[in-house]
């Protein structure tokens, strides 16, 4: 059980996570919505996976990268605001939703190099 709570288990668990998704992805290949990518749906696991990694040693980075995850959503929301004069829920969402993606990749990095130095 110590294993899953490693550096390595979390990129166990993420690599086992995409392939799941993915094979879940091949076998609806007509229903899986058109607009939704594997990587739109890895976000939570990255998210989940660096809240896994604070008690061996990123919790004193985790507030910092929540924080910057609200100035994303607030940011994407006055430049659409400030762009197209009104926030469609649609455009909206997927535009934070996607630096989401990238956003919590690089979170989770952060998280894994703090633990394993």
């Amino acid at each position: 059980m110590k294993f899953w709570t490693s550096p390595g288990g979390q990129l166990a668990i993420l690599a086992i996570g995409f392939l799941l998704i993915r094979g879940v992805k091949t076998l609806l290949r007509k229903r899986w919505p058109k607009g939704l990518s594997t990587w739109d749906l890895m976000a939570p696991l990255f998210l989940l996976g660096a809240l896994n990694l604070i008690p061996a040693g990123s919790g004193v980075i985790m507030p910092w990268l929540v924080i910057g995850w609200m100035a994303i959503g607030i940011i994407v929301a006055v430049l659409q605001a400030v762009r197209n004069h009104e926030i469609l829920y649609s455009s909206f969402f997927k535009t934070f939703w996607r630096l989401t993606d990238l956003y919590w990749l690089l979170g989770f990095i952060v998280c894994f190099l703090l633990v394993i130095s």
